[in-house]
């Protein structure tokens, strides 16, 4: 039997991430190794995972990766640990849609055989919450709820209260609870939580938590009682395949050096996705866009995710000498893939929601407005079509699923080569660009969702090897 469970919450903004990394901390502390992972396509979560257990924390994007490929890499990553924590996405049945469970972090409970941990806000209730955790444990049967950790308690007598209530009305057992502590709430911003480096004292607020769960939570209980069959789960056959014609590409090319642009301003990668390009022996070579004055020497190509740029606009903007050297490598053909942010600071200028523009690297002949408002959010289709190029030598047409999250518009001065197409229900959009060597896009990519992406980023990445 292996030690494991899901940190399921009633809705957002539960106390999922805080009770999650306080446990992380706390079973750290009693010198176990934890694993951590996060349901669905979320950045900023696992940066919070990382920061606490100083591990990676890896992705579990139910919708674009499939079920098979799902359990292989839940069972790849956690090996070697002593217990896997999951931090569940929204509310514990919210997922792809409101017709079923697909995507849910019920759907991954009953997908990966691991019992839930259902966290809510009981500050103001008392009977009422004997009521949410029977409706919780009732709407799907059978239920992998196991247990119950109430946030946000008033009291010890308030809980003696509520765990009595919930101990009589249901089957499902009340494992502690964490009081309302102004000390170790953690900052939000307009597309969720700060980055985990952008608070100064969380480590403090992270060991205040794990203080107060060893106090008010039986620790003990719930590592004995969470525990779940170990199943062998292999490597997908086409996985296995695309993996193999992609290290064949790169024996033929030789060796692929990959500079990353990684700071406050773009920090949206999946370690699965890193770490399966360092396992492919491809070279990555971090640099900041907001620090650098140079991109690293002797790298053959570039890869810049997600993040904040606009938050970031203003120190981007002043990094000039930086900025300048990336226009001219792309004008001369150096490969680039770009994400959301990294598509955003490509463009000519970044307008933020006062009417400032900050000017960016210029490289794609658009403005970048930011809005109020969310522009794209969540689960798309995405199909990349491009024509046989002289450079690339042969055509590409790829479907998988990703995600987009953003509140910014593109408005073009000068038609793009337009290669991306997303789709949700009977909505289509263009929201990938092609131009020289680079590829755009608004959406985020995971790459066991269609490693066959992967295969067209190599042949890009490496089109100068030809």
């Amino acid at each position: 039997m292996r030690k494991g469970m899901i940190i399921a919450g009633a809705s957002s903004g539960s106390g999922k991430t805080t009770i999650s990394i306080g446990l992380m901390r706390a079973f750290m502390k009693r010198g176990l190794v934890v694993q951590p992972f996060k349901t669905g396509p979320d950045y900023i979560d696992p940066m919070f995972h990382r920061k606490v257990l100083g591990t990676s924390s890896y992705n579990l994007p139910l919708w674009m990766v499939s079920d098979e490929t799902i359990q292989y890499l839940f069972n790849k990553r956690n090996e070697n640990a002593d217990i896997s924590i999951i931090e569940g996405v929204m509310g514990y049945y919210d997922g792809h849609s409101v017709e079923g469970f697909e995507g849910s972090t019920a759907y991954l409970a009953d997908l990966l055989d691991v019992s839930a941990l259902l966290v809510f806000n009981a500050s103001s209730m008392s009977l009422s919450a004997a009521a949410i955790v029977k409706g919780f444990a009732e709407f799907k049967t059978p239920t992998k709820i196991k247990g119950v950790i109430l946030n946000q308690v008033n009291s010890e007598s308030h809980y003696k209260m509520l765990k009595a209530a919930i101990e009589k009305h249901t089957p499902i057992k009340c494992y502690g609870y964490l009081p309302n502590n102004n000390a170790v709430v953690i900052e939000s911003r307009h597309l969720g939580l700060l980055q985990a480096d952008e608070i100064a004292d969380l480590n403090s607020k992270v060991d205040l938590i794990a203080e107060q769960l060893e106090k008010t939570v039986n620790l003990d209980a719930l590592y004995s009682d969470f525990e779940y069959v170990e199943r062998v789960y292999h490597t997908p056959p086409e996985v296995d395949s695309l993996l193999s014609e992609i290290k064949q590409t790169l024996t033929l090319r030789g060796s692929l050096t990959l500079g990353v642009a990684k700071d406050q301003a773009f920090s949206f990668y999946y370690d699965e996705n890193l770490e399966t390009l360092e396992g492919l022996g491809i070279k990555i070579k971090y640099f900041s866009p907001m620090y650098d004055e140079y991109l690293p020497e002797r790298i053959d190509a570039l890869y810049f995710g997600g993040g904040y740029p606009e938050v970031f606009a203003a120190q981007l903007s002043a990094n000039q000498t930086f900025r300048e050297q990336l226009f001219l490598k792309l004008e001369a053909g150096m490969p680039c893939y770009a994400e959301c942010g990294g598509l955003m600071y490509l463009t000519d200028l970044i307008e933020d929601l006062e009417g400032w523009p900050f000017e960016m690297v210029g490289f794609l002949d658009a403005n970048t407005l930011m809005t109020k408002k969310l522009q794209r959010f969540g689960h798309t289709h995405i199909k990349l079509t491009l024509d046989a190029s002289e450079k690339l030598g042969k055509a590409y047409e790829i479907t998988y699923r990703a995600h987009e999250f953003h509140k910014s518009i593109l408005v073009t001065h000068q038609p793009i080569t337009r290669i991306i197409e997303a789709s949700k229900g009977s909505n289509t959009w263009q929201c990938g660009y092609f131009k020289e060597n680079t590829l755009a896009t608004y959406a985020h990519n995971h790459f066991y969702s269609n490693l066959e992406f992967l295969v067209f980023l190599i042949d890009l990445w490496t089109v100068n090897k030809l």
